[in-house]
């Protein structure tokens, strides 16, 4: 067999198009008193035309250049960028930052950013505040002291991300009210003079999508698919086999029957499960690699499971397995990555013809399904970690009840029959009638001068 290629490694700086439609130069570069080279991004206001990338390719090209010669200088080049904190000569450590009076956004975001990581934050909330930070709150706010920071800034903000970067204002709203508000409530909880201006903004109210689970029908295709697909497996061991993965499919219809979040999932332990009660302890959550408590205090919970799931779920554990082992497993025999799930639950979809949705409508299926058959609220609520309200806000148009329904039904076909008893006849033989007035000699009404004022039309037309 022939040696794997490998993929090769970009240099220099380089140009690329955000999904908003911009232009961002990228490029890895050793940064002072570092090891290893660094990835940065800095994104431009120019738009991904062929004009602004043959403007910018020059550009790229000589900071590819001073990179290689080592006379890189980063402030030079992007004097608001996203790491612009890190390099001024101001920067100063966490007891300096904390001790000083007035320190900038910028200066207190590094001393603060350094202690927003696992486990004291969840890993995707650690990564949103460093993408956040850096790619749209330091390169226009970075500068203001932290004391000073009003209404007047984050206006202006939501204008350039809105209007310049061309952000949804979800996104937008996640930057300024949920980043920077983060930062600015724990700088103020260390006894830092901090503007906190953030309840004076007042947002437009966004569109929240609905719950889109499958139907039926789909959901017992894709399980369908994953019990008789066959994986390429053993790659750690040097050799290749291809096979049925049987924990793909309990890993999916797990989902699909107990409303299991993904990240609940797949930090499942053997020792979490009690197939002879017919039950399973959801105790913690896995994201990126890493793992933590569940998403809520209502999410830590005990999941009914049904039959059918105990003997799928009988399948998967191992015959040595230990307590602290996880239950579902690649084809590799490492825990599963959602994010890798993610991309092979898509492309069943697309193979089967479904239309796409993420892996969380598994959720929804179980839910919307559940409450089409009329289990009790209470019961679901506790089952899946979700409150009533919740339940009741979101899921509300799939409650209900068969009795309930034929009743209302029942009163609509009396209203409907009532309105047939005085509905108007046409005379002698209907529309197409010669004598009907209103295909008179096939001239219309008021070419014959029946007004709709006239006693003989009024009579015609009226129940009475």
């Amino acid at each position: 067999m022939a040696p794997r290629k490998l993929k090769a490694r970009r240099q220099g700086c380089w140009i690329e198009a955000t999904g908003s439609g911009l232009l961002r130069l990228r490029f890895r570069w050793r940064l002072p008193a570092a090891t290893g080279l660094h990835k940065f991004s800095e994104t431009t206001t120019l738009s991904d035309t062929p004009e602004n990338r043959a403007a910018l390719s020059k550009q790229a090209a000589l900071i590819g250049a001073e990179i290689a010669a080592d006379r890189f200088d980063y402030l030079s080049w992007f004097p608001n960028g996203s790491r612009g904190a890190y390099f001024r000569p101001e920067s100063r450590g966490t007891e300096s930052i904390e001790a000083d009076a007035q320190p900038t956004i910028g200066q207190y975001y590094e001393a603060w950013v350094a202690r927003r990581v696992p486990p004291i934050v969840r890993p995707s909330r650690a990564r949103d505040y460093r993408n956040h930070f850096r790619t749209y709150i330091l390169p226009y706010v970075g500068g203001v002291a932290l004391k000073d920071l009003s209404l007047g800034h984050l206006e202006e903000l939501r204008a350039r991300l809105q209007i310049d970067r061309h952000l949804s204002v979800k996104t937008v709203r996640n930057v300024i009210d949920s980043s920077l508000r983060a930062m600015m409530r724990d700088a103020r909880k260390a006894g830092i003079a901090a503007g906190f201006p953030f309840a004076d903004v007042e947002w437009p109210r966004g569109v929240v999508p609905g719950p889109d689970p499958f139907i039926e029908d789909e959901r017992d295709r894709l399980l369908e698919f994953f019990l008789r697909k066959h994986w390429r497996l053993g790659r750690n061991l040097g050799a290749y086999r291809e096979g049925v993965h049987f924990p793909y499919y309990a890993f999916l219809f797990t989902l699909f029957y107990t409303g299991l979040r993904p990240s609940e999932a797949v930090a499942l332990r053997v020792r979490s499960l009690d197939l002879a009660a017919g039950t399973l302890f959801v105790e913690r959550s896995r994201s990126l690699s890493s793992e933590s408590a569940p998403k809520t205090s209502a999410a830590a919970r005990v999941v009914r499971l049904t039959a059918r799931n105990v003997e799928v779920l009988k399948q998967v554990i191992e015959l040595r397995a230990e307590p602290d082992d996880y239950v579902f497993k690649n084809s590799l025999g490492r825990p599963i990555d959602q994010r890798s799930f993610y991309k092979i639950f898509c492309a069943a979809q697309r193979t089967l013809g479904i239309r796409l949705r993420d892996l969380y409508a598994t959720k929804d299926t179980y839910v919307s399904v559940a409450l089409t058959k009329g289990v009790n609220l209470t019961w679901l609520s506790e089952q899946t970690g979700v409150m009533e309200s919740t339940l009741r806000t979101h899921y509300g148009r799939f409650i209900h009840a068969s009795h309930a329904d034929a009743l209302e039904l029942a009163k609509i076909d009396s209203i409907e029959a009532r309105k047939a008893k005085f509905a108007p006849r046409l005379p002698h033989g209907g529309a197409n009638s010669r004598k009907n007035p209103l295909n008179y000699k096939g001239k219309s009404v008021e070419q014959k001068g029946f007004e709709p004022s006239t006693p003989t039309l009024r009579t015609w037309c009226s129940p009475s």
